[in-house]
């Protein structure tokens, strides 16, 4: 914040200058002789700063846990409640940003605190993705975090998840792909020693999903 008498010492027409900038908003007057610049707020920011209960979800909670490996605009959140979903939506809208929430009665999904933001956990977060057919989201997050992921609750959630539209579950593409990942790198990258095939189309997205990985991680 600053004073208008700040402002004077500047420009003798700093009074005629913040009136139409107030108009405009592009300076907000907070008090008598008191003014404020808006921040242009990262979405990340808001979403860190704001007190509502929300849970960063799906590839946004795959960006959190693989450093962007893959930027997305889009960030998917989850709320419990009605209202508060439709007020982010609402300013979300307004700052240009792109939120996509999820309301529930109770939250599906499992989450952690991260740095003051609730992230869907590691393994739910990859077999969503996989769910969701972002292998890259997915393998990204798994090679990135491979020495904090628990690979007996990643089999756990992906044991019954499927592909979206297919029949083929979750698990099958996490062991075919970790065999990928190890025999790649030539090294035990991934802690499973089961294999699994897969249908052609998935085969290939899989195989593109290790070699974006392996290239750029």
């Amino acid at each position: 914040m600053f004073t208008v008498r700040s402002a004077l010492r500047m420009n003798q027409r700093a009074k005629e200058y913040l009136h139409r900038l107030n108009k405009s908003g592009e300076v907000t007057r907070v008090h008598w002789g008191w003014y404020y610049l808006p921040e242009k707020e990262d979405p990340w920011e808001f979403l860190v700063k704001d007190k509502g209960f929300k849970v960063v979800i799906k590839q946004s909670a795959a960006s959190v846990w693989n450093y962007d490996f893959i930027h997305r605009d889009i960030i998917h959140l989850a709320v419990a409640e009605q209202s508060y979903k439709n007020a982010l939506e609402g300013f979300a809208g307004k700052m240009g940003w792109d939120f996509e929430v999820e309301y529930h009665d109770k939250i599906p999904y499992k989450y952690v605190n991260i740095d003051g933001l609730l992230v869907q956990t590691l393994e739910t977060c990859i077999v969503d993705c996989i769910a969701d057919w972002a292998f890259t989201d997915a393998f990204a997050t798994l090679y990135y975090r491979r020495r904090e992921v628990d690979f007996q609750k990643l089999r756990e959630s992906a044991r019954w998840r499927r592909v979206s539209k297919t029949a083929t579950r979750a698990w099958q593409i996490i062991t075919f792909g970790c065999g990928l990942l190890n025999k790649q790198q030539r090294r035990s990258v991934c802690k499973i020693r089961e294999t699994a095939s897969v249908p052609n189309e998935l085969e290939e997205l899989t195989r593109e999903a290790i070699e974006k990985v392996v290239e750029f991680a």
